[in-house]
């Protein structure tokens, strides 16, 4: 599964047909203050890194922390003609460390596997990018490299077991969405594991069919010509698995942000897995 460039990212979306053209632009405002803080922090070069799922990280803590944010409209290189709103807080310094940790140790763990090119070049860039957050979050940087090092164990050994290995990932992902120690942590990692156990399943659903025809580890290689099977074994646990994070969500009782997460949670993200299942395209799925 493990593949050159590959970030197993990028599963966590909104439907942006079922939101208003407020809630749109706050949500671009979060990804956008993410994009400009990581550039700013961390350089042009972690902007590559930059995903939805990190974005989602911040709405909800944003939203459950009630925190003021800095809001500015800039113009960018991707739209340099219209100022878009920015949205930065002291979450979107967390998430951009965060999402520095995530790239770096999947690069380094992208070499165990594939050595390739790409992966080296980014690896040697990111390498000077890593000490901050690190320095920043010490014990969630070795926790995420961990995590990492033992999927990459399982990987190893060929593991068949779809829970062993969506489990470790899902640990690593409950570790980021936690941000403090209160009476909010055990909610937040419940999270976060349950996301993190949806974005592994998935990933490794959509690349069946590469993995097999590179030799490439996979947990799910057996079903290779089971796919009716697969597809409805794929479906029951991602469905599980986002049940579970969306309950506890609703028992943090989000008020702020809350359509947003609404979106995400019961659209977006449902959309964005239908679609993969289906092999289809779901245009308003961002």
């Amino acid at each position: 599964m493990s593949k050159e460039g590959k970030t197993m990212f990028g599963y966590v979306r909104i439907n942006k047909m079922d939101l208003t053209f407020r809630e749109f632009d706050y949500y671009k405002g979060y990804y956008c203050g993410l994009c400009k803080y990581l550039k700013e922090n961390h350089g042009e070069v972690s902007r590559l890194s930059l995903n939805y799922d990190i974005t989602f990280l911040i709405v909800i803590l944003t939203a459950l922390y009630k925190l003021d944010s800095d809001i500015t409209y800039e113009r960018c290189i991707a739209n340099p003609l219209k100022k878009k709103m920015r949205i930065v807080n002291e979450i979107t310094e967390y998430a951009a460390s965060m999402n520095i940790l995530l790239s770096y140790y999947k690069l380094e763990d992208n070499l165990y596997d594939d050595n390739g090119i790409k992966d080296k070049l980014a690896y040697e860039l990111y390498k000077g990018k890593l000490k901050k957050a690190y320095e920043k979050y010490p014990q969630k940087a070795e926790y995420i490299k961990q995590q990492l090092g033992n999927l990459r164990e399982l990987e190893k050994q060929e593991s068949k077991s779809i829970d062993k290995v969506s489990n470790t990932f899902g640990n690593l992902m409950g570790e980021i969405f936690v941000y403090k120690k209160d009476e909010y942590e055990q909610n937040l990692r419940n999270i976060g594991f349950n996301l993190g156990k949806y974005i592994y399943i998935l990933d490794a659903y959509e690349d069946l069919e590469e993995d097999n025809k590179k030799g490439r580890y996979n947990p799910f290689i057996d079903y290779i010509d089971k796919k009716e099977e697969l597809k409805n074994k794929v479906d029951r646990l991602i469905s599980m698995s986002l049940g579970m994070a969306t309950k506890n969500i609703e028992q943090l009782n989000l008020e702020f942000n809350k359509s947003i997460i609404d979106n995400i949670i019961y659209s977006g993200v449902y959309l964005r897995y239908k679609s993969i299942l289906e092999k289809g395209c779901e245009s308003n799925v961002q």
